[in-house]
């Protein structure tokens, strides 16, 4: 059996408009700092300078990339970055799993202070930059194997 549609009122299509002005208007917002950055990341830097960049590409060349991609540390850094995030990943869920078995069982003695402990944690960490400094006067160096840690240490895993 099929339902019948619901009526639109004149009312509901006003709203939808409005929802769909708004939001078309956030798009913008967000999108052509982005068009702009990457219009102005192949255009020659004489056309960026000078304000020629609006939204489009002017005098387009690849002069900027050569010139980061010439750099030694790039490619270390983007080593790094793919490291971390694999890293910090695996961790992360290995983990999370490990204290959420624990914690959905009823019969686990003491849930309710270690849930209190790993919420309160969460909500209130000290952040990165104070983390960062704690891990430096402790004298431990910013390597890849221990920047991991402190962060699950910090929020009680």
């Amino acid at each position: 059996m099929e339902h019948p549609a619901i009526k639109e009122t004149s009312s509901d299509r006003l709203f939808t408009a409005i929802n769909y002005l708004i939001l078309s208007l956030f798009l913008v917002i967000i999108l052509y700092p982005l068009i702009y950055i990457v219009s102005a990341s192949i255009s020659s830097s004489e056309a960026v300078i000078s304000g020629r960049v609006w939204l489009w590409p002017v005098d387009p060349t690849l002069d900027g990339y050569t010139a980061v991609f010439k750099h030694k540390l790039i490619v270390s850094g983007f080593l790094n970055s793919l490291y971390y995030t694999v890293a910090g990943t695996l961790i992360n869920v290995v983990m999370t799993i490990l204290a959420a078995y624990p914690l959905s069982r009823k019969d686990f003695y003491g849930k309710n202070v270690f849930m209190f402990l790993f919420v309160f944690t969460m909500m209130f960490s000290g952040g990165l930059i104070p983390t960062y400094l704690v891990v430096k006067d402790l004298g431990r160096s910013i390597r890849p194997g221990r920047c991991c840690c402190p962060e699950r240490l910090a929020s009680g895993i």
